[in-house]
């Protein structure tokens, strides 16, 4: 069995970053051939070497000019005219989707990952090409099912659900939190979309002096010397690696993901939800549909004003102080809808894989 994988981009860090490298790991060990094609490439050695050592073949552009990137993808799909592929699987947003699946041999069965919100505020941002490609491909999918239906509304096509993989970690260690402050975080991309602003201010609050605020990432609007100004923000840089994600997880009391982007779901909240570390997020994309657990997994507005924030701050820092969440259906529910073997069948049934008989 053989499969394309497109990607419009991969930094060294980021969401749909960790779901690639988890997906191509996942379908690799069910037995699953892999060549992978990324037309913007910010990657470290280690990565790239990462994806050497799973795939049969990477193609990866570095190049910063568009022109240049598209020219390298003509000449990669040439290449790659006659080539045979059980599926393929694109992932990302961009007109290059729509000329991959013009130009690469549409013999193969093409399932589109549209990984973000996929709301009117999405579609903004959407191509005329991009817009054929999602209405041409084979199967469609988002990350959860409230994307899946925004989507579905919008195409007037159907859309399945597949959520993204996400590197689990083991149980987070309970800890006395009453002889010490409670330790909230944020890990992930630093832009202004993810909320950066917001969790300085709340540092700054002084009816929050019991909390302490850790952030973990990288991103030009918000280099380290700009977290010097909060003294109650401790600046982590970024990381990499199923051990140090770990310690982040071990080292919060729970997690905040203030964010008004256009979320699919977010890699972060099941990365949490697998180690049973509480949250809480804004409103947007899929959130809301894996906050089964109010207590555990709360949700706020995404229009919410600094008061409505600060309140719900405050709540989750008293209850965290007095024991009072467990992150015990959390971890459950991780298991049972978000673990690799959960979906690793679920993609190879997306894919079409699971009707091939393996070759010897």
């Amino acid at each position: 069995m053989r499969v394309l994988v497109f990607s419009t981009q991969h930094l060294e860090t980021g969401g749909i970053e960790s779901h690639l490298k988890e997906f191509c790991l996942h379908l690799h060990k069910s037995g699953v051939d892999i060549d992978l094609l990324v037309t913007s490439a910010a990657m470290s050695a280690e990565t790239e070497a990462y994806y050497r050592g799973l795939c049969s073949h990477v193609f990866l552009c570095k190049a910063k000019k568009s022109t240049f990137r598209f020219l390298w993808l003509y000449a990669v799909l040439f290449r790659l005219k006659f080539a045979t592929y059980n599926a393929v699987y694109t992932n990302g947003q961009g007109e290059s989707i729509w000329f991959l699946s013009r130009l690469l041999s549409r013999k193969s069965w093409w399932v589109h990952h549209h990984h973000t919100a996929g709301d009117a505020a999405d579609q903004s941002y959407w191509g005329p090409r991009y817009w054929r490609a999602l209405r041409a491909a084979d199967r469609l999918i988002a990350c959860s099912t409230t994307n899946a239906h925004t989507m579905s509304q919008a195409l007037n096509r159907r859309v399945d659900t597949v959520p993204c993989f996400s590197r689990a970690v083991k149980p987070v260690l309970s800890t006395d939190r009453q002889a010490r402050r409670i330790r909230l975080g944020y890990y992930g991309r630093l832009i202004p979309e993810k909320g950066i602003d917001l969790l300085c201010r709340l540092s700054d609050d002084a009816e929050l002096s019991d909390v302490e605020f850790h952030v973990w990432g990288e991103g030009n609007a918000y280099p380290p010397a700009f977290f010097d100004q909060y003294p109650n923000v401790a600046f982590h840089g970024a990381f990499a690696g199923t051990e140090k994600l770990t310690g982040v997880l071990n080292s919060l009391d729970a997690l905040l993901l203030l964010t008004t982007n256009a979320e699919g779901l977010p890699i972060s909240l099941l990365e949490a939800m697998s180690a049973g570390l509480p949250w809480l997020a804004t409103d947007r994309g899929g959130i809301a549909d894996i906050a089964l657990d109010p207590n555990a997994t709360r949700v706020i507005p995404a229009t919410a004003e600094y008061a409505q924030v600060k309140k719900a701050v405050s709540a989750l820092a008293t209850d965290l102080r007095q024991g009072s969440i467990s992150g015990q259906q959390q971890m459950a529910l991780y298991a049972r809808k978000f673990s690799a073997s959960v979906l690793v069948q679920q993609w190879r049934d997306m894919l079409n894989l699971n009707t091939l008989t393996p070759q010897a």
